[in-house]
């Protein structure tokens, strides 16, 4: 039976504060951090692109169109910015939402940027356009991520409340509400029929979310799980946590193959986000202001 490893690549620093998050195109990532500046990095050579936005709020989640050249930055105080990242010029400057952005996503299958924020309310855009198409008020507290099923047919939204709340994308209406635990969901993976979740419960769960039913559930983390990524090539799933530790898990088994801590190459605080480069490669980002670059390595 195959074990799998992670081996740490590369470190890249350049940023002044804690980075929120991250996200990658090709051979290119986007971070947003408390120093206020969005920057593009070249994985290869480690080093910063000439692309940087510097704001007036600070942004904690971004999403990036490479068809529409779009880079959606959404700020501490509700506000969208539209980055042409082509001509390096902010498009429009959106005010729909009236509280904090804590998720923003773009799905390429609809062509379309989906926004959340700190009072529930979910958004819908139209990619190059920024045409609103909804807006729902969830009642749900802050929502911490929006996922997207591999189709863009359902998108799971993570809730305050502890429920992950299920729409279909052509009407956006909800088709399940499921809860998960009483102290918020944080994260959320479709992996084929299954769904995984994370929490402040630090506990990864699997479901059937068509039926509702929770299929397994274990004691991931020592604290709140942040987010989560599944490497269909390796048949694992990479975990990060506000116990400042990144964890290789075996799928769909959810065996733990490495735990991943600051002794071991790994981040000094909280592990805010990961984001897949390719089949076997991704970054993870941290309050400790540092960029690591992953490979998962499996041995026959």
């Amino acid at each position: 039976m195959s074990s799998q490893k992670l081996e740490l690549l590369k470190s890249l620093k350049g940023h002044s504060g804690a980075i929120y998050d991250v996200i990658s195109d090709d051979n290119f990532i986007y971070t947003t951090s408390a120093d206020k500046f969005v920057v593009r990095w070249n994985v290869e050579t480690g080093e910063q692109d000439q692309f940087a936005v510097k704001l007036e709020h600070t942004a904690f989640n971004i999403a990036f169109s490479a068809e529409y050249n779009q880079l959606i930055i959404g700020n501490s105080k509700g506000g969208l910015h539209v980055i042409n990242t082509e001509s390096k010029k902010e498009e429009r400057y959106i005010t729909q939402h009236k509280h904090p952005i804590f998720s923003v996503y773009y799905d390429p299958n609809k062509k379309v940027f989906y926004t959340a924020d700190g009072d529930g309310y979910f958004c819908a855009w139209e990619a190059g356009t920024m045409k609103l198409l909804i807006t729902l008020p969830l009642d749900c507290g802050k929502i911490r991520q929006i996922s997207v099923d591999q189709n863009g047919e359902h998108i799971a939204i993570c809730g305050q409340d502890g429920r992950l709340r299920i729409l279909e994308t052509s009407f956006f209406n909800e088709i399940k509400n499921i809860k998960i635990n009483k102290d918020g969901v944080n994260t959320a993976l479709f992996i084929d029929d299954f769904l995984l979740t994370g929490g402040k419960d630090a506990k990864i769960s699997v479901w059937n979310w068509r039926e509702e039913q929770l299929i397994q559930e274990i004691p991931a983390h020592n604290y709140a799980v942040y987010d989560l990524s599944y490497f269909e090539k390796s048949r694992s799933v990479v975990s990060v946590s506000f116990d400042k530790t990144i964890k290789l898990w075996s799928f769909p088994d959810l065996e733990i193959q490495q735990r991943i801590e600051f002794k071991d190459k790994g981040h000094r605080h909280t592990v805010n986000r990961l984001a897949q480069i390719d089949e076997d490669r991704f970054v993870t980002v941290s309050d400790d202001a540092l960029i690591k670059v992953w490979q998962i390595k499996v041995d026959d």
